[in-house]
Formats: structure tokens, sequence, C-alpha cells
């Protein structure tokens, strides 16, 4: 197992490089699992699970049902818990991505909280993880997690990271028959 964080500016490109990485390990015969949160326009949030395509809308406004409030953001909470209902069910595979770990994992206990716990199951643990983290959280979740490597991505690597993810996930395991 490796256990790769992601980290960078905003904008710089870490949920592309992330979304890019499943497409072609997906495409090299590697099964793909986890949750990679994606922008719209409006600046609404949407998880992708990386497994089935499904997409669910994570942003929400007040008064819509259960919600966790973080900064400007209201989080549909019935949407966080199927968020960790994926991380639950992701293993095995052998690329995991959790986009992203940040302050409502890590300061409220809220999120994608069961990521943590997947990450832990040793025994099982796909060949890459892939971990988006935001830059003043690293050392953080470098404490929680058997981090391996930190790449910072930036406009100068975006587009060679994914196929150098890949050529790593090729040279450590092979994909299945």
């Amino acid at each position: 197992m490796s256990l790769v964080i992601l980290t960078g500016a905003r904008g710089a490109g870490k949920t592309t490089v992330c979304y890019k990485t499943a497409t072609l390990a997906r495409a090299a015969g590697y099964t793909c699992a986890g949750v990679i949160t994606l922008s719209r326009p409006d600046g609404a949030r949407e998880v992708l699970d990386v497994r089935t395509g499904q997409i669910r809308t994570l942003t929400t406004t007040p008064g819509s049902g259960p919600v966790v409030y973080l900064g400007r953001f209201c989080f549909d909470a019935h949407v966080l818990s199927w968020g960790n209902e994926v991380l639950a069910n992701a293993l095995p595979c052998h690329l995991l991505i959790v986009d992203e770990l940040g302050p409502l994992e890590l300061e409220l206990g809220y999120g994608w909280t069961q990521a943590f716990a997947t990450l832990r199951e040793a025994a099982l643990i796909p060949a890459l993880s892939l971990l988006v983290v935001r830059p003043e959280l690293v050392d953080k979740v470098r404490l929680l997690l058997p981090v391996d490597t930190t790449l910072v991505v930036g406009l100068e690597n975006r587009d060679r990271l994914p196929d150098a993810l890949v050529r790593f996930l090729r040279s450590s395991t092979p994909p299945r028959p």
C-alpha cells in the first residue's frame, strides 16, 4: 500500500488529478473506489462515488433537512452519511480516493470520517490511496495516518501526475484479470 497526499493551493487541480487518475486506472483494468468532491460553476459541491459513478449534491440550503455548517458551506447530513457508507464499502480495490480530508473531518468530526477507519484496515488497503488535503492540514493528517508521500499539485505538474500515479500502480500491482 502506498498512501499519497495530494495538496496544493485552491484551484491547483487536486480534484482533477484524482478524477483523471481514476479514469486512467479504470481503463487499465484496476478497480477504483472512494469519493471525489466536485465543484459546480455556481459554487455548489457534489460528491462522486468513484466506483459506481453516482453523484449526489453535497451542499444545500439551511432548512432543507439535517445539515452541518462549516464557514460559508451548508452540507447535507444525509449526503455526508452516504459518502461515509461509500467509504465503508470501498475495500477491496486497487485505487482508493478520498477528496478531501479537511476542517470538516479534522476539526469538527464530520465529513468523510470513515476514511480514517478504511485506511487503517491494513490487510485490505488498496495498492494506492490518494488523499486530498489542504496544505495547512497536511501535518495533522500525517500524525493520524501512515502517509508515504506528499505531492504538491500545481500548474507545472497537474497534467503529468495522473499518468505517473497510474505508472506507479502498474509497477506495484497487476490489474484484475
